[in-house]
């Protein structure tokens, strides 16, 4: 009788799901081009009961936190295909997240990834093209070995040899980047009280904290749900 001619692919899709909650609140600036935290929701979303009554400073306050939320999800996106789901934003008003004009003070999140097992190498490869310090071991999926990295955001100490710290340490990254000074521009939409709309502006970012209190402030990133292969891929 023949068979059904399937075998197992490493490339198959394996999906796993880390659950994240960035805090916002402690350590993070609240002004300037280091402020406006992380923020999932531009000025026109449903979310908001009163992003009409936001002043100049506090819609580009607002746009500030977009870029890096949308920094982050493409830093995921660059080492594997991934979803973000159920966004739950803590503070900014009663109920949470409908106060335009106030800050939040945390937002979680579940990432999808849909070949998890490569997060690991790939950051660790990144980590090695930016100069960081070699330590110890990571174990794929297959069960060889590489080499892993420090993080470059948690003091240079911690090595990044699971799938949960590389998953921190992205959005860390993604959290931190145009440093302190130099910082990076976005075109984006931003609400203007004069127009009643909004324009496309270059918003700039500088981190809103340090690489070492982004690394805490996103914590631990938790697995909820995993699908592995069983038996030998090809």
């Amino acid at each position: 009788m023949a068979g059904s001619g399937f075998q197992l692919d490493s490339n198959q899709l394996t999906p796993t799901a880390y659950r994240i909650s960035i805090n916002t609140n402690t350590n993070f600036a609240t002004t300037g081009t280091a402020g406006g935290g992380v923020n999932p929701y531009d000025w026109d979303s449903s979310n908001y009961t009163n992003a009409t009554a936001m002043s100049a400073a506090q819609a580009l306050l607002l746009a500030q936190g977009n870029v890096r939320w949308n920094n982050i999800v493409q830093q995921l996106s660059t080492v594997s295909d991934c979803r973000i789901l159920d966004v739950v934003i803590t503070g900014g008003g009663s109920p949470a997240g409908t106060d335009a004009t106030s800050a939040n003070t945390a937002v979680a999140f579940t990432v999808v990834f849909d070949r998890a097992s490569v997060i690991v190498g790939n950051w660790n490869a990144w980590l090695k093209s930016q100069g960081a310090t070699a330590n110890g071991t990571f174990t794929n999926a297959d069960g060889s070995t590489g080499t892993a990295y420090n993080s470059l955001n948690a003091s240079g100490t911690v090595a990044i040899n699971t799938t949960a710290l590389a998953v921190q340490d992205m959005i860390a990254t993604a959290l931190v980047a145009g440093g302190a000074s130099a910082g990076y521009t976005r075109n984006f939409r931003v609400y203007s009280p004069s127009s009643l709309g909004d324009s496309q502006v270059k918003v700039t970012v500088l981190q809103p904290c340090t690489p070492a209190q982004a690394y805490t402030g996103v914590g631990t990133a938790t697995l909820i749900d995993t699908i592995g292969l069983v038996g030998v891929p090809l």
